[in-house]
């Protein structure tokens, strides 16, 4: 049994996207969209992110980023999606249980680096502004604005900026006991010593249930 998370983007001009439901969050990278579902209408700027469940219609212009999960393998993704995706990864997770999706974005300051750290769940980051060196597992990778980049959650990473300002947006998918639960793990006593170098602003915590 697999679930898959998938990140999308969606350059919009004039047009209106109509999706079925999925838990998914959208985040809006550029522009300004209008957001309809059954439960009444959201708007959302730039930097914006917020979690919908049910059919959407999305109105506006500019750029989109959608983290969204479904039941099934990479191999499934029909060729449409496969044109709008960034990057998907499947996950040992049980689809027919409910499990928690978590949407955050990670800012860094001047010259600010993470310790090496870990985190208690998988899950899926975007760079949107400036850009990164990271240390992930045995490898070192620079990280440019509009990389995406998968983490296990157990493999050591250090976060390093190399810009004025450096910013990601990030989707964890966690089971139901960390819901309101922090995932960063510091990877030694030294390490947990260090300050953490970001600032995070949570867009969401929440319980979903995959559409099967």
């Amino acid at each position: 049994m697999t679930v898959r998370l998938s990140l999308f983007e969606d350059q919009v001009a004039g047009t209106t996207l109509e999706w079925k439901a999925a838990p998914r969050a959208i985040f809006v990278r550029a522009g300004q969209f209008t957001l309809q579902t059954a439960e009444g209408v959201s708007e959302l700027s730039a930097t914006d992110c917020a979690l919908f469940t049910g059919a959407i219609q999305i109105d506006g212009e500019g750029e989109i980023w959608t983290f969204e999960l479904a039941a099934e393998p990479v191999s499934a993704m029909d060729a449409a999606s496969q044109a709008r995706c960034v990057l998907a990864h499947e996950l040992d997770l049980d689809p027919a249980q409910p499990m928690v999706l978590r949407a955050d974005r990670v800012e860094f300051g001047p010259g600010m680096e993470t310790p090496r750290h870990g985190h208690k769940a998988a899950g899926i980051r975007r760079l949107y502004q400036g850009r990164l060196v990271a240390e992930i597992g045995s490898e070192l990778r620079r990280i440019d604005a509009g990389t995406a980049w998968f983490e296990t959650g157990h493999d050591p990473v250090i976060g390093r900026n190399i810009a004025p300002a450096s910013a990601f947006v990030r989707a964890l998918v966690l089971p139901l006991e960390l819901l309101a639960q922090p995932t960063f793990i510091a990877w030694n006593e030294v390490e947990a010593a260090k300050p953490r170098g970001t600032r995070r602003t949570e867009y969401f915590d929440a319980v979903v249930r995959l559409n099967r």
